[in-house]
């Protein structure tokens, strides 16, 4: 499409923002910003007025209106697949779900994105985004109520991060603080992973820089002097960690990377990027009527004929353009079979490389293990079962909320790929019985 609007919003904190982009031949513009302050502590009724008197005062209409939630209102998981599994990647997720979540899968909604696996590369990351029907579903119904439909949802997490892909190419580390009354939500993204931590509290400088640290031991950056710095959110002003950035996109003011989470909302139906998810079905998501379009696209059609017309005048150009690439192939044909033959001597080194590394780390990281479940895990959980084998530790045990140490471990730097192995049940004294399985993040 040439020409489309996108309207995107935002739920941090108690706050409502938003933010209208205007996608024009690929060029990005900013059109507004609008934040109902309060807005979750209102009944329902007054969120539909004040959502209806947006969008008569404003007069904002758009093809697709895409809605971000905070990060604790689901779950956010990484995780590799071998390539193989590409053409059935979906059902190879939907396999997976039972260990990733604690509920039911018939009581919530997911997806996931993945970027496209380089040559020769062996597995592909996959991001997979969950959340139960019960938290999105009256949001749903609102904006419905509110005449502004939804298109999309996603969370905060996944959701800026598509917005930092969006905007800035390359594999540039990018650090994003979402600074809200109560709490403060961080996200790095870097050559495609993504952590994100998030740090209750009333001091929101100290939890700020709480955050940032937790967020350098995770994506192992030393410091932020190489970090692209974006601070936003209702109390964002208050943290003087960096310059304002910039955002590459026309129109946008020095103070809006202060409402970042809204821009990178709306940027979800307007840009491509390794973390695009959409967590409303499909059946559910509000489409536009495309019939107002047809005669622009009748206008690009006759456009097309035209240039191809034109195109055949000189057909003649067609044979000396062959001619010169025919003798620049045999030109650097012995360039090319030089860079053949370097390119086996160093996949050679490359198997080397690869077996070194896998000797290293092979090593015991029992004992590493055990001090970090010490140090992580609360008092009042219990373990039952304990066993460590060729890089994985499993743990079975009772706790409070199975989740919570999921999201514990999660967030270590020791343990990645977190995940339920069976059910979680729980018994007649309120306890969780789980059993958890852990794989030991090398270090490099």
């Amino acid at each position: 499409m040439m020409f489309k609007n996108s309207i995107g919003i935002e739920i941090a904190g108690k706050d409502l923002r938003l933010a209208v982009l205007r996608s024009r031949l690929g060029k990005l513009r900013l059109v507004q910003t609008l934040d109902v302050p309060g807005f979750v502590g209102l009944a329902q009724g007054d969120q539909v007025s004040a959502i209806v008197q947006l969008v008569t005062r404003h007069k904002l209409s758009a093809s697709s209106v895409y809605l971000t939630l905070s990060r604790d209102q689901g779950i956010v998981r990484q995780f590799e697949f071998p390539v193989e599994v590409l053409e059935k990647l979906r059902s190879s997720v939907a396999l997976q779900l039972e260990t990733l979540c604690p509920w039911p899968a018939e009581e919530i909604y997911w997806d996931f994105s993945g970027d496209s696996p380089r040559k020769g590369s062996k597995s592909i990351r996959v991001t997979v985004a969950i959340i139960p029907r019960l938290v999105l579903d009256p949001w749903i119904e609102l904006f419905r109520l509110a005449k502004l439909p939804l298109s999309g949802a996603s969370l905060s997490s996944l959701s800026i991060a598509h917005g930092v892909g969006s905007l800035w190419k390359g594999n540039a580390p990018t650090i994003v603080l979402d600074c809200e009354s109560g709490y403060v939500e961080g996200v790095v993204v870097q050559s495609g992973q993504l952590f994100s931590v998030t740090q209750n509290g009333d001091e929101v400088s100290h939890s700020a820089q709480s955050v940032i640290q937790r967020l350098l031991a995770l994506s192992r950056l030393p410091s932020l002097e190489t970090v692209r710095l974006i601070v936003c959110g209702s109390e964002g002003q208050s943290i003087e960690l960096a310059a304002r950035v910039a955002l590459p996109i026309e129109n946008a003011k020095a103070d809006s990377s202060d409402k970042f989470g809204a821009i990178a909302s709306s940027l979800n139906s307007l840009r491509k990027s390794g973390f695009e998810t959409n967590l409303i079905p499909s059946a559910l998501r509000y489409r536009r009527s495309q019939a107002p379009l047809i005669p622009a696209y009748v206008l690009l059609v006759l456009t097309a004929i035209l240039g191809l017309l034109l195109a055949m005048r000189e057909p003649y150009q067609l044979t000396g353009y062959a001619s010169t690439i025919d003798s620049e192939i045999q030109r650097i044909a012995p360039v090319a079979r030089e860079v053949s033959k370097q390119q086996s001597e160093l996949n050679k080194l490359s198997e080397r490389y690869r077996a070194l590394s896998a000797g290293f780390k092979s090593r015991d990281y029992n004992l590493e293990a055990l001090r970090e479940l010490t140090r992580t895990l609360p008092p009042t959980a219990w373990l039952t079962n304990y066993s460590y084998q060729d890089g994985s530790v499993t743990i079975s045990g009772l706790a409070d909320s199975a989740s919570e140490l999921q999201k514990l471990l999660e967030d270590t730097a020791l343990f990645k790929e977190v995940q339920f192995t069976s059910s979680v049940t729980r018994d007649a004294k309120g306890k969780d019985h789980f059993t958890i399985k852990a794989n030991i993040e090398v270090p490099r």
